[in-house]
């Protein structure tokens, strides 16, 4: 885990409750037994499992969302929203489905980057200066 156990102990401090529950859920243990029945850095490699995976309680509480999901489900959602979108009306584009654990909503989205009024053309030239191979 980068950061080793400071980086794990803020999280546990950070997300106690999320790192018990996927312990006890998923290894049927609890923090009483590192230390006991398992070492600290086992700790530090089942902790970076769960920090990896959208349907553990962990990477739901690191990443603000309101409950785990698994890859499936998201996958699911994905496929119900392009039908919804093949199947309306050009003009009218349909809600996203509300069943995720986080927001949908374009406006709560944070962009990177300020191409600053350039074209396609002078942000690949740009890139492309830097080392890149975007096409213009």
């Amino acid at each position: 885990m980068a950061g080793g156990i400071p980086a794990l102990l803020g999280l546990i401090s950070e997300h106690r409750g999320a790192v018990e529950y996927d312990l006890r859920h998923r290894f049927q243990m609890g923090l009483r037994d590192v230390g006991v029945a398992v070492s600290v850095p086992e700790l530090g490699r089942l902790v970076r499992i769960l920090m990896a995976d959208p349907s553990s309680a962990v990477y739901a509480a690191m990443a603000g969302w309101a409950y785990p999901i698994d890859r499936t489900a998201l996958a699911v959602l994905d496929l119900f929203d392009l039908t919804a979108l093949a199947n309306s009306d050009p003009k009218r584009r349909p809600k996203p489905h509300g069943g995720r654990p986080f927001s949908t909503d374009s406006r709560e989205r944070s962009t990177f980057g300020n191409t600053g009024g350039r074209s396609r053309a002078e942000v690949a030239a740009i890139l492309n200066a830097m080392g890149h191979d975007i096409p213009v």
